[in-house]
């Protein structure tokens, strides 16, 4: 509970009937490991000190013609469903650099070109395969949107051909 439903600041133990602080025992939460959830290290893929694990993990998937990839974090479902469309079909990241819908490309041949702004690179960039770069940080919507614009670049269906765990909210509908 508290003012983020997602970071909660205090919670109910039921076993004690009292309302404690998120921090207390045994509500701790657990230490960051050295290495991410993903099997990473603490280093940025391009081998830049500071990298850190996604902000939520969950339990994400895309199917690629019947067949399921899973992963811990939206970036990683972002990163592993381009790669696929790209193996799947090549060309699909080069068609996909053409499409910048605001402020930002989610694929480009150098980070500095991901976003209008160069000092969001050095953060929300990440090497996605060689010679291609991506962004990091986008949201669960953002995601399944980028994954729907590579699979139409790929000529494939979306829906059938290729699917995500992720489900659209109400502000996509």
């Amino acid at each position: 509970m508290g003012a983020d439903p997602l970071n909660p600041s205090v919670v109910i133990d039921l076993a004690k009937e009292k309302v404690v602080p998120f921090a207390e025992e045994p509500f701790k939460t657990p230490p960051e490991p050295a290495v991410a959830a993903n099997g990473g290290s603490s280093l940025k893929p391009d081998g830049v000190p500071g990298w850190r694990p996604s902000r939520r993990g969950g339990e994400y998937w895309f199917e690629l013609n019947a067949k399921r990839s899973e992963f811990h974090a939206l970036r990683d479902l972002l990163a592993g469903g381009l790669r696929a469309l790209e193996e799947a079909r090549p060309g699909t990241l080069e068609k996909l650099s053409h499409i910048k819908p605001r402020s930002r490309h989610i694929v480009a041949r150098d980070a500095k070109d991901l976003f209008d702004k160069d000092h969001l690179a050095k953060h929300y960039a990440a090497k996605l395969c060689d010679g291609w770069y991506y962004g990091t940080n986008n949201s669960a919507n953002e995601t399944n949107t980028w994954l729907e614009r590579a699979c139409s670049c790929a000529g494939l269906k979306w829906g059938a051909e290729f699917n995500t765990s992720i489900t659209p909210t109400i502000d996509d509908l």
